[in-house]
């Protein structure tokens, strides 16, 4: 952009994701005695959330400008 009036260049976009929070594999750990314990997780478990994401990403973009172009509509009044 440039002064609001777009230049027509493509939208460049970066994004970061964290890794799965979980695995739904048992996992030996300790307690805060030091006792050894065992782990395991239960729910949802993606061990490669790279294929989902991105479809996920180009959507919210999608929403935010979709946002900001409503957002101006309605200051400028054309809705």
């Amino acid at each position: 952009m440039a002064g609001g009036i777009s230049t027509g260049l493509p939208i460049v976009c970066r994004a970061v994701v964290k890794p799965t929070a979980s695995i739904g594999k048992a996992q030996k750990t300790v307690d805060a005695a030091g006792k050894p314990l065992d782990l395991t997780i239960e729910g949802r478990h993606d061990p490669c959330i790279v294929v989902r994401i991105v479809p996920v990403i180009e959507h919210m973009v999608n929403l935010v400008l979709l946002d900001l172009y409503l957002a101006q509509a309605a200051i400028q009044g054309w809705a």
